[in-house]
């Protein structure tokens, strides 16, 4: 058990470790999800007070944006960057196989792999971010911004990756490009659902892999 309030010398809470309650937090949501985990499971793993999560992150709903502003915060270190340097419309294909637990060619994508700010519990699925997202019509404002303001980011980092594949002829360029995004997302968005609610990994792989060779040209499909 952790224990992340520091005592006074005569016995009481002094401080909280933010950071470590942040992480204690990632952990929970990740491996039950974003609204499955009561402040009071948190607050008993951490050994802390309930009053002392308030104090620190003012609400709930500030500790899940906290949650979210650092998971998103290495998605823009560690995965934005990828997209805009692939050159193979195979990154894609990877992307979602790796939220899966996928096997992946690193050489198109290696996701979070590398990060040292956060580590995927054994037990989880999924990408944290993805899976939150799924629920965000139940998170209130702070994190549903958090979210909001991560996917604008994403979303030019793919549209730009998406526009250079259809002019490598590697995506049909007959399609129009926002078209073409709003299908991706909506295949990692369905990747997710699936996997959460007890599809194989190879079932999903499969059904990515057909959704894909309606968009991908064939030379370039990875199946």
């Amino acid at each position: 058990m952790h224990n992340i309030e520091s005592k006074n010398p005569v016995g009481r809470p002094k401080t909280l470790d933010r950071a470590l309650l942040i992480d204690i937090a990632i952990n929970e949501y990740w491996l039950h999800g974003i609204n499955n985990v009561s402040l009071s499971k948190i607050a008993n793993i951490a050994k802390v007070s309930r009053p002392g999560i308030y104090k620190e992150f003012s609400d709930e709903d500030g500790l899940k944006y906290e949650v979210i502003t650092k998971y998103t915060d290495v998605l823009k270190t560690d995965v934005i960057p990828q997209y805009y340097k692939a050159k193979d419309v195979k990154t894609m294909y990877y992307h979602i196989y790796s939220t899966l637990g996928y096997p992946v060619d690193k050489k198109y994508f290696s996701g979070i792999s590398k990060s040292k700010k956060v580590k995927k519990p054994i037990k989880a699925k999924g990408c944290l971010f993805e899976k939150s997202k799924l629920e965000k019509y139940k998170l209130n404002n702070k994190s549903i911004n958090a979210i909001e303001a991560f996917e604008k980011i994403r979303k030019e980092a793919f549209m730009d990756f998406l526009n250079r594949m259809q002019k490598s002829n590697q995506i049909t360029s007959s399609l129009k490009l926002d078209e073409v995004y709003d299908y991706f997302i909506s295949q990692l968005s369905l990747a997710q659902s699936l996997d959460m609610n007890g599809s194989t990994k190879e079932n999903i792989k499969r059904i990515i892999d057909t959704a894909f060779s309606s968009i991908v040209h064939p030379k370039y499909r990875l199946n």
